[in-house]
């Protein structure tokens, strides 16, 4: 869960105003439908839907403390309505309240709208695939991505977002919010792996694993992973991809890991960059001949595993999976113990 996870307290609940198209910017209020507990709304900004030409895009955020200038190049990604003004953002989450409104307004967004979906029947409603139809850009907040993938998989919501994605309009993601925008899901639905446990034991029931939530076109073959350095996540991206192997999903699976505090932002022909501040983002891959030992209550065996340390400031390509600017190195995996062919991990 980020830094803006739940600071704001719940504000009056009342119905939104049909049909006012009133530019006045109007503070946080919790909206909600009598007798439909399935979502709550915190609205801030002006009433009147603008539109503009979107650019596209995914930003991939690791945590914590949000990147302003990553998020601003999100903003951007959806168009702009003029210099430093851009569209109206929908932010979606399972818990928490506003506490991405003031943020995204001060950096030039028209609207936020942040939406708590408690319910299967809340991310069903027609007020939430509306309110996404109608926006620019697409953002998943922290929390629980478990939450996520229980209560929005087969519903309204998935389809909305992923028809506001085809549509050519960005979409990002920071922590748990990151981990559904890939097309393998790190879904949490057990207690949080860690790499000591999982390269113990690469078949640890916290090892769950689901298809995307949401297409992506940008992001194939992909699983992510958030709060990468700080909570040392190595060893469990890496299980993950031999879990990948393993089990038939994937010949030649990749891996991006975003440290807290930064933001991979990637054009829709793959160009990323890493915004931000903290240790920026790593790249992994396998090839399909990758020499692997993943057997349950065995500790995991796997190498080579190429990785690239991408710096902020720095960039990747996704399609050709290179960067001119950094240096690639080798994990290992030996009986559950990781190493690296440059002496450091990360």
């Amino acid at each position: 869960m980020t830094n803006r996870a739940c600071s704001a307290v719940l504000l009056t609940l009342a119905l939104v105003a049909c049909g006012s198209r009133s530019n006045a910017p109007t503070a946080p209020v919790a909206v909600g439908v009598q007798g439909d507990p399935g979502y709550t709304t915190y609205v801030s900004g002006s009433t009147t839907d603008v539109q503009t030409i979107p650019l596209g895009g995914a930003l991939l955020a690791g945590g914590g403390t949000d990147s302003d200038v990553g998020m601003q190049w999100l903003l951007a990604r959806g168009g702009a309505r003029s210099a430093g003004a851009y569209g109206d953002v929908v932010v979606l989450r399972t818990s928490g309240t506003n506490g991405y409104n003031d943020f995204l307004m001060n950096l030039g967004a028209n609207s936020v709208a942040s939406i708590v979906i408690s319910t299967a029947a809340g991310a069903n409603s027609d007020y939430v695939t509306s309110a996404i139809a109608r926006a620019e850009v697409v953002f998943i907040a922290g929390g629980d991505q478990s939450t996520y993938v229980n209560l929005w998989t087969g519903t309204a919501l998935q389809t909305a977002v992923d028809a506001r994605i085809a549509a050519g309009y960005p979409i990002g993601g920071t922590s748990a919010g990151l981990a559904v925008l890939s097309p393998f899901v790190y879904a949490a639905f057990n207690v949080s792996s860690t790499s000591a446990v999982v390269l113990a034991n690469p078949h640890d029931p916290s090892v769950t694993i689901t298809n995307a939530l949401f297409n992506v076109p940008v992001l194939q073959n992909l699983i992510t992973d958030s709060h990468f350095v700080v909570r040392d996540r190595m060893g469990r991206l890496v299980t993950f991809l031999a879990r990948l192997q393993q089990d038939g999903r994937a010949a030649a699976p990749r891996g991006i890991g975003v440290d807290e505090r930064s933001a991979v932002g990637v054009l829709p022909n793959g160009a990323a960059t890493v915004f931000g501040a903290g240790n920026g983002a790593y790249f992994l891959s396998v090839t399909n001949s990758v020499t692997r030992l993943c057997l349950a209550n065995t500790p995991l065996s796997y190498s080579p595993v190429t990785t690239v340390r991408v710096p902020v400031g720095s960039q990747f390509n996704l399609p050709s999976w290179t960067t001119g600017t950094s240096t690639s190195y080798v994990l290992s995996a030996t009986s559950g113990v990781l190493s690296s062919s440059s002496g450091a991990i990360y």
